[in-house]
């Protein structure tokens, strides 16, 4: 009688392991709920990026929350094994630096990660050694596809925007002493217009300023995104004017775009 109930209890165990192994094919080690791992660098100026991870059942569903092009494409995606276990990977070296590590370097450019690991947070602002495991790298093995993708669709975007800005635009000067919440219009002109304070928008994304009154003028190059449903227009100076200053940038949100007229104003 003993041996049969120990049989039993030997067998149930053994079920019990085993539909355990069944229901857990993940085979997370660092084991979560909710992940988000958010990504900050830059020097000047600084760039944040930031991916989500969710478990649900035996899958995980990533998304890349910032910058949200979900507009242009959709970033969600199934991991892989070999994507759980880059994340897991990833894990074991924040958990390994959460504290301290030795910096390969130190500089004035930002190096951050902030995670959020269901409700505990990590933060690691040095420069740590993450080797294969560093955001960028994930985020390529994880999204390339959808990367490819979204590129492409930028391409379309920026095209099609491109042709509709071929020519050239007034301005007032006071665009060159950005206000927040300001609106900074832009009307087209004739191309044989007399106009001193004007822009050209020219093929292939290329924009030339043509100041107010002095003989000088600052290329740049500029292309069109669609960050949270917006449609953001960021103008980059190529560093290269008639007067060799360091030439800045300019990031506007797009209020209103056709053949005659441009409206935009800052980012909040």
């Amino acid at each position: 009688m003993k041996k049969t109930i120990f049989t039993l209890l030997f067998i149930l165990s053994l079920n019990s392991v085993f539909a355990f192994s069944i229901n857990d094919t993940l085979q997370l080690k660092n084991k979560f709920n909710e992940l988000t791992i958010r990504y900050q660098y830059g020097d000047e100026s600084y760039n944040i990026e930031e991916m989500k991870f969710v478990k649900n059942g035996n899958k995980i569903i990533a998304t890349i929350s910032i910058p949200n092009n979900e507009q242009l494409e959709q970033s969600e995606t199934e991991l892989t094994k070999i994507n759980i276990s880059s994340i897991d990977k990833f894990l074991t070296k924040a958990f390994e630096f959460k504290n301290d590590c030795v910096e390969k370097w130190t500089s004035s450019y930002v190096n951050y990660y902030t995670l959020n690991i269901d409700k505990k947070q990590i933060k690691i602002y040095k420069f740590c050694n993450w080797e294969e495991s560093n955001f960028m790298e994930l985020k390529k093995q994880i999204f390339g596809n959808y990367l490819i993708k979204l590129d492409e669709k930028r391409k379309q975007l920026n095209i099609k925007n491109n042709e509709l800005l071929i020519g050239l635009w007034k301005y007032d000067n006071s665009i060159h002493k950005i206000e927040k919440d300001k609106i900074y219009t832009l009307t087209r002109l004739e191309s044989k217009s007399k106009e001193n304070c004007f822009l050209k928008f020219k093929k292939e994304q290329k924009l030339v300023d043509y100041y107010c009154l002095k003989n000088s003028k600052t290329k740049y190059d500029f292309k069109f995104d669609i960050i949270n449903g917006d449609l953001i227009l960021c103008i980059n100076g190529e560093n290269k004017n008639d007067t060799k200053d360091f030439v800045y940038g300019y990031t506007f949100k797009v209020l209103e775009l056709n053949k005659n007229s441009i409206k935009l104003t800052t980012l909040n």
